[in-house]
């Protein structure tokens, strides 16, 4: 396979476009980290939608895989990114200190990777608000993530940000723990991670109740008046193992994602299997920013991107960002070393406390649950023994007040009912008498209880 070099770049492209019948004029073209970015003009009346379908067997005359052609915004020349000989290695350190890092004031800049010229791009997470992050193993997703932590950590102080990592896979986050900014130690177990997810939505609405009695609509306004809140951002490594173990999780993340914007609290979530059944619409509807590696289909790339050409990325930190404005654009992910996760978080070292894990705190919340209800059950049963109590005192202490004349009175009668139901003579006195003797004992007996 011959290889193009920078130097007959300039000629083999038109010559190769000629053979296909795409006529045109070329223009500037710019050698990137991973790849020439060459410009060519279109002759009047060519269709680019011709050219598209023509781009495998250009790749093939040139002798390159993965070539991608875009047309350039507000401009009559098309992009056509070629790739290099040997891909270029952009190292995170550097680009802490460029201009571009360093101008950025946003509220939670991240640098997502650098443009095909190299330069570093910048986002502001705040604004997207949430980014939902695809990608093969090996594509360089889980590099991505830690670029975009350590970013974070660059540009803001810990009490300005707190993070809550989720990390199934209990290799990736495990540097990150005892960091002055961690909320609380890397989350690696399955409930916990599901609990966590619920307690950030309980946190959601105490903001919310907060900004309520300060009359401000957002954690930007509350600051402007003077009030302390970090924010909160949220990173789950493998988002398709945690919603295949716990249904309810999906319900959470569309809860955040959905209301917890102006609460500062923003989601960055990862998975190597963008299927339908992992990402289904309503998380599409509340994450419009996403950024995807190389995937393994077209179906992939059109689940996460909308579009295809995905698939055809180079890997190794190739991605391609699709922003909330319907923007596509390629980046290169800056490469992170352990050493430079090390140096950037070395400051920042302390002693956690030994925080329990949230399905130790669920169980005893469960198990508190039922104490009280035990107790309730047992003051509910006791209420109702004594108000069968209650009942036979009343009816005893009314007997009491009534007075011999009138208990006699009612014995009376009471007897010459039972006697006249068993056909004996109402005027048999010694039964009655001895029986009202009997009671009226028992009632005297009582009464010294009392």
């Amino acid at each position: 396979m011959t290889e193009i070099v920078s130097d007959d770049i300039k000629v083999r492209l038109p010559h190769t476009l000629t053979h296909f019948g795409i006529k045109g004029e070329l223009g500037e073209v710019f050698e990137g980290p991973l790849a020439y970015d060459v410009q060519f003009k279109l002759a009047e009346g060519s269709k680019f939608s011709y050219l598209e379908g023509l781009i495998k067997d250009i790749a093939r005359e040139l002798g390159v895989s993965g070539i991608r052609v875009t047309q350039i915004p507000n401009s009559v020349y098309i992009s056509f990114e070629i790739p290099l000989p040997q891909a270029k290695t952009v190292p995170f350190a550097p680009i802490t200190y460029s201009a571009e890092f360093v101008r950025a004031t946003y509220a939670l800049p991240i640098c997502v990777g650098v443009n095909m010229h190299g330069e570093p791009v910048m986002k502001d997470l705040s604004k997207m608000p949430h980014l939902l992050v695809a990608g093969t193993t090996g594509s360089g997703k889980s590099v991505g993530l830690n670029s975009f932590i350590l970013s974070l950590i660059n540009k803001k102080k810990p009490e300005e940000l707190k993070f809550v990592l989720i990390d199934p896979k209990r290799i990736e986050f495990s540097m990150y723990n005892n960091q002055k900014y961690m909320l609380r130690p890397v989350i690696t177990d399955m409930n916990s991670a599901c609990a966590s997810l619920t307690q950030l939505a309980g946190e959601m609405e105490e903001r919310y109740s907060v900004f309520e009695k300060e009359m401000v609509r957002n954690i930007g306004e509350y600051h402007k008046k003077g009030g302390k809140m970090p924010y909160i951002v949220c990173v789950i490594d493998e988002f398709a193992d945690l919603i295949m173990f716990d249904k309810t999780v999906e319900k959470q993340v569309q809860i955040l994602a959905q209301k917890s914007r102006a609460a500062g609290i923003h989601l960055i979530i990862a998975t190597q299997r963008p299927s339908v059944d992992v990402i289904t619409g309503t998380i599409k509807a509340n994450l419009p920013t996403r950024l995807s590696y190389k995937v393994s289909s077209p179906a992939d790339s059109m689940t996460i991107l909308n579009t295809s050409g995905a698939e055809d990325l180079l890997g190794r930190g190739d991605s391609l960002l699709l922003e909330e404005n319907g923007t596509l654009t390629r980046i290169l992910g800056a490469y992170v070393s352990d050493d430079d996760i090390m140096n950037t978080l070395e400051p920042y070292r302390c002693k956690m406390e030994d925080k329990k894990t949230y399905d130790v705190i669920l169980k005893e919340k469960k198990e508190e649950q039922k104490v009280v209800l035990s107790q309730k059950m047992q003051e509910a049963e006791q209420k109702k023994a004594e108000q069968k109590k209650g009942v036979f005192a009343k009816i005893w202490d009314f007997w009491c007040r009534l007075g011999k004349r009138n208990q006699n009175r009612i014995i009376n009668m009471v007897m010459g009912f039972v006697l006249s139901m068993f056909g004996a003579k109402s005027t048999t006195g010694s039964t009655t008498r001895n029986l009202r003797n009997a009671v009226q004992k028992t009632a005297q007996k009582m009464s010294k209880k009392r």
